[in-house]
């Protein structure tokens, strides 16, 4: 170790104390030897099966009919790197299968038994636990008839480990909580990287302020919105005052005293057609009593029910025109002066409120300020040297200084309706480019800094695997790719274009192959000292 620094060693034995739980000592052969009657000398048989959830790792010397033998199978959960630590297995060959309740430990099922059909089957494995279900395909898997034809097909000694191999046992990725990905083709972007603001769009805020001056009241609801209430679109905030003038009052006393006046003559009115029906009635009574009695003629009697109808009519009119006066009366006692209504222009939250119930304010008055943050503009800006580039608004993916890791893909409707200003700005030499995206949660904050990375050329790489996976070595790029489950390789790569998170591998790694992210500067550590680290279970 004598090429590397002081740092690399500290950390070197640090990982040296990480795994310090597994200790080293050659088990496998012992573990067939008291499970099975196959000789020791019989390579153990091995699979390594990526599920959709879990990775499986599963030893078991050759299978014999009627021969007792027991699987080791290692079930890690593949977006944590954590092992299964409960649930069942079931592990079905054919028509026969093998269950087993619980763990033996963490990450470790131990189901046994004999099978009694020889021949090639096809085997899965399932596996129910609260931390993942899944069902494995095993592909197929045979069954000896003999210990005799299991020695013909089986290697009769180890093979020696090729040079670049490197050991890493499923104990020690569950310490470290290993990650895998899977190399796979993508499509990448060559980007340009500019900075950004995020800003409230136009029309998602608004000033609520009076038409006129006056006392700021609270709406029939009994209280103004405070800072950091949601409001809706056209709510009562408020009500609006106007104090009443010298010209206002004086009006106001001569339409009182108008107002008196007619008081007075609607009553006058109603007494007179009151007294003028009670006559009209006496008179119609009278001439009915005689003309029974053969004393009036009919034409008086039609000429006194006409009489009758009139003042009735007269009566009514102004019984009607007084009580309209006396709703106007009680209506005078509650306040004269007008009160106007403030409605939310906009729906959102309040975020300032500059006055309180009962003050006076003016027409230029900021009484409540709207936001609505559900939807936010990423303005960035770029040199106009970058134009031939830009020639329209590219796809674009946002980042937050103040957020790590958090990387928001622009959509392609949002792409669709980009802006592009016309314009460059004189002294930045810079243009505005604009994209919207939503804010629900309302989770970013109007003024916080971006950075906007821009497709300037899209590129279909055969092989991609996130950056996490890269480690320099003496300054060239490698990374660690599992061969089965216990089992790694290091290659030295050849990269290309890189994409945020993403790089694309031109040699060194094929699709579909898994390489170590979280967890590989520790398999490093492993490969210079491959002793140190163990090579056996403890089962």
């Amino acid at each position: 170790m004598k090429h590397h620094s002081v740092a690399s060693a500290i950390l070197f034995f640090a990982c040296l104390s990480l795994v310090a739980g597994c200790k080293p000592h050659d088990s496998h052969t012992h573990e067939h030897e008291q499970a099975s009657s196959i000789p020791a000398e019989l390579e153990p048989e091995t699979k390594t099966v990526f599920g959709a959830r879990t990775l499986l790792f599963m030893e078991n010397p050759p299978l014999v009919r009627g021969a007792h033998v027991r699987f080791l199978v290692h079930l890690t959960v593949s977006a944590s790197g954590e092992p299964v630590r409960a649930g069942k297995v079931r592990l079905e060959i054919g028509s026969m299968a093998l269950s087993v309740e619980a763990p033996k430990r963490d990450g470790l099922f131990v189901p046994e038994g004999a099978f009694a059909e020889a021949g090639t089957h096809r085997a899965r494995l399932i596996v129910v636990s609260e931390q993942v279900e899944e069902m494995l395909d095993l592909g197929e898997m045979v069954i000896h008839p003999d210990e005799h034809t299991a020695r013909q097909v089986a290697p009769s000694a180890v093979e020696p480990a090729q040079h670049n191999e490197i050991p890493f046992l499923m104990e020690q990725q569950w310490r470290v909580k290993l990650l895998l990905a899977e190399a796979a083709a993508r499509t990448l972007s060559k980007r340009l990287t500019v900075p950004a603001l995020a800003v409230v769009p136009e029309g998602a805020a608004a000033i609520v302020a009076p038409p006129t001056s006056g006392r700021l009241l609270a709406p029939p609801s009994g209280r103004l919105p405070r800072t950091g209430e949601t409001v809706e679109r056209g709510q009562l905030l408020g009500l609006i005052e106007p104090p009443l003038t010298a010209s206002d009052v004086a009006q106001l006393q001569a339409l009182g005293l108008d107002f008196d006046l007619k008081v007075l003559e609607s009553a006058r009115a109603l007494g007179e057609t009151q007294a003028r029906l009670r006559f009209a009635e006496r008179e119609h009574e009278r001439l009915g009593q005689l003309r029974t009695e053969g004393l009036s003629t009919k034409p008086q009697l039609d000429q006194a029910e006409q009489n009758l109808s009139l003042s009735r009519s007269d009566n009514d009119a102004a019984r009607a025109t007084k009580e309209s006066l006396d709703r106007l009366i009680a209506a005078r006692a509650a306040p004269t002066t007008a009160r106007l209504p403030l409605h939310a222009p906009i729906a959102g939250v309040i975020v300032a409120t500059g006055h309180v119930e009962g003050e006076s304010v003016e027409p230029n008055s900021s009484l409540f300020r709207i936001l609505d943050s559900s939807r936010l503009w990423i303005e960035g800006r770029a040199s106009e040297f970058d134009l031939p580039r830009l020639r329209a608004a590219p796809a674009a993916l946002v980042s937050f200084p103040a957020m790590p890791g958090r990387r928001i893909e622009i959509s392609d409707a949002a792409v669709a309706s980009a802006y592009m200003a016309p314009t460059i700005e004189s002294a930045s030499r810079t243009f505005l480019i604009r994209y919207e995206i939503p804010n629900p949660e309302g989770e970013l904050k109007h003024g916080m800094l971006a950075q906007l990375s821009l497709a300037t050329e899209r590129v279909n790489a055969a092989v991609t695997i996130p950056m996490e996976a890269v480690i320099m070595e003496q300054g060239l790029p490698t990374a660690y790719v599992m061969l089965s489950g216990e089992t790694f390789e290091r290659r030295d790569l050849e990269l290309g274009l890189r994409d945020g998170a993403l790089v694309e591998v031109r040699r060194g790694i094929a699709p579909g192959e898994r390489v170590a992210t979280r967890g590989s500067y520790l398999i490093k550590l492993a490969a210079l000292s491959p002793a140190s680290f163990g090579a056996g279970h403890a089962h």
